[in-house]
């Protein structure tokens, strides 16, 4: 009896400090009141055309080089039947202090092609901002002029990805200084040729035995992703040198990230019920695909899932990368924990993530410090690809509301989103989130796309009264933008590791400033930067609360407070 009541107690303890932790946090919807007014449409007329559950992605970037975030929404278009007068294409909102500014015709960025999702690089290192779309269909490299236009290169630089392209991202495979491109391909599949898939009612009703849906995926054959090699600005395809283009799977998400933490960038792609693959680089742009090996290519239970988003990060302070994958219903979202030399583990039911995530189905997701206290928490983007879902199977419902998974810093998080309640708990069908400090106040922000629905902009209100220090790079001998660089500070509260690296997510590109949330702390003791290529520097005594920027071998300077 005694033990059960030790027990009971401490349940109640833990709970009443998670709640504390919970009531820190908060986010607010302000896209309305800034006139972010980017409305997705997936084109569709109710013929169940597959490619319309998918929705697309958002991509932050500062693309006029004025300080703050400025946002891109790729937009589908129409499909056979569908009847509106909208019309649909790819729109850029311009940021002046939150207030956003349609500019997408004087940019020169409206494709009116069935887009998914997008990247941002500096692949031609000239300090502007680049733009890739993934469409279905021709993808399109657009290279920022630096004067609030941009110009289609795609041909002129050797992009002709045909397929369905999802996730991409820039990285520097072999560090000589310039982004290669990494872009996913999912099914090969066409308008013409859309199967009519059915299936079986929950409760049947006047002898309806079957509904029409949209198909499983398993209906669809894979396709092969792509791997364009920078060669000094001009982009050559190099799928199947590198030894990445000898898989034909379902490829949805992509993360670029050392997992082995030997100096140069790993990818790890999340596959949709296939294999997941990570490629390990041999660090002169060749990749040895070792998932099954180093324990990331099934679950801990040896299945395949249906993956969608993913992330690189160090939730436990060790070191080393660690991955988060996002599923669908009636699976877990996965952790997969980095036990050193790149070898993982399934941690996921142990640290609490399995029992919240397996009724809802997930895409856009971030192991991100939202309350700055110094750990990783997560957040999961979740909408239903079955508009009928209900049909099915009544556990299950096609607008979900989106997690908060806090860290508890004792290897264990909780689901905190509905202690934290509010604007969080807005039910949409979300699928691409992309993560960065839009109103430049030292917290990470949200931006949200939605299938066939209004974007979100959640500003982290959160009164968490937490320290931060902020940075952002610029290569001299690396990529101009310093991706795949790793920053380690030091406080007296332990050490901390974070990668430059705007990837992730789904369909999604992110805030290339790095923030670290140092609790309490007062004083950032050092900060060392591995530069890609292996040029190590280092810093003294920081004070919080500052963003600096560091040019490579040159100069560190404070670019704007926040609190």
């Amino acid at each position: 009896m005694r033990s059960y009541f030790k027990l009971y107690t401490l349940a109640i303890i833990i709970y009443l400090i998670t709640f504390c932790w919970a009531q820190n946090l908060s986010f607010k919807d302000i896209a309305a009141q800034g006139s972010l007014n980017f409305i997705h449409d997936h084109g569709g007329s109710g013929e169940y055309y597959y490619v319309e559950s998918m929705g697309s992605g958002v991509c932050i970037f500062d693309y006029d080089n004025d300080g703050d975030l400025d946002a891109y929404f790729p937009q589908s278009s129409p499909l056979p039947g569908w009847k509106k007068s909208v019309i649909l294409e790819n729109k850029l909102f311009r940021n002046d202090d939150l207030e956003w500014t349609d500019v997408t015709n004087e940019a020169g960025v409206g494709d009116k092609s069935y887009s998914m999702g997008c990247a941002c690089g500096d692949y031609d290192n000239d300090g502007d901002i680049d733009l890739y779309v993934t469409n279905f269909g021709k993808d399109i490299l657009y290279q920022n002029n630096g004067d609030g236009t941009f110009t289609d290169v795609t041909l002129k630089l050797g992009i002709d990805n045909h397929s369905m392209g999802m996730s991409a991202a820039f990285f520097d495979s072999d560090n000589d200084g310039f982004l290669d491109l990494y872009v996913t391909n999912y099914v090969d599949y066409s308008i013409d040729n859309n199967p009519e898939c059915t299936s079986p009612l929950q409760y049947p009703k006047h002898g309806e035995l079957f509904a029409r849906s949209y198909c499983d995926p398993d209906v669809f054959l894979g396709v092969e992703d792509k791997f364009y090699y920078n060669k000094n600005g001009k982009f050559i395809d190099r799928s199947n040198r590198s030894g990445i283009g000898r898989y034909r799977l379902r490829g949805m998400g992509v993360v670029p990230g050392d997992v082995d933490n030997d100096g140069d960038m790993d990818i790890y792609v999340a596959n949709d019920k296939d294999m997941n693959l990570l490629f390990i680089n041999n660090g002169r742009g060749r990749f040895t695909e070792s998932a099954l090996f180093m324990g990331v290519g099934y679950n801990g239970n040896g299945l395949a899932e249906a993956g969608m988003g993913v992330d690189f990060g160090d939730i436990d302070r060790d070191g080393w990368l660690d991955i988060y994958v996002t599923n669908y219903s009636g699976e877990t979202n996965t952790l997969y924990l980095n036990q050193g030399s790149g070898i993982f583990s399934d941690a996921t039911n142990e640290i609490g993530l399995g029992k919240p995530s397996i009724h809802f189905l997930a895409f856009g997701t971030k192991l991100v410090d939202l309350d700055l206290d110094g750990w990783l928490d997560i957040y999961v983007a979740n909408g239903h690809v079955i508009d009928n879902i209900d049909l099915f199977n009544k556990d299950y419902r096609h607008a979900q509301y989106n997690q908060v998974y806090l860290n508890q810093k004792n290897g264990s998080f909780s689901d905190i989103t509905t202690m934290i309640g509010g604007d969080l708990l807005y039910k949409a069908v979300s699928r691409g989130s992309a993560f960065g400090d839009i109103d430049n106040d030292g917290d990470i922000d949200i931006m949200v796309s939605n299938n066939n629905g209004k974007a979100r902009l959640l500003i982290n209100e959160g009164d968490h009264k937490n320290n931060w220090i902020g940075f952002e790079l610029e290569g001299r001998t690396c990529n101009k933008q310093a991706i795949g660089s790793k920053i380690i500070i030091s406080t007296d509260s332990g050490n901390q590791a974070a990668w430059v690296n705007p990837a992730g997510s789904y369909l999604t590109s992110n805030d290339t400033r790095v923030v670290f949330g140092i609790n309490s702390d007062r004083l950032v003791r050092s900060i060392s930067i591995d530069w890609p290529g292996s040029e190590k520097e280092t810093f003294k005594d920081l004070k919080p609360n500052y963003y600096y920027k560091i040019i490579q071998g040159v100069s560190i300077s404070t670019i704007s407070s926040g609190m």
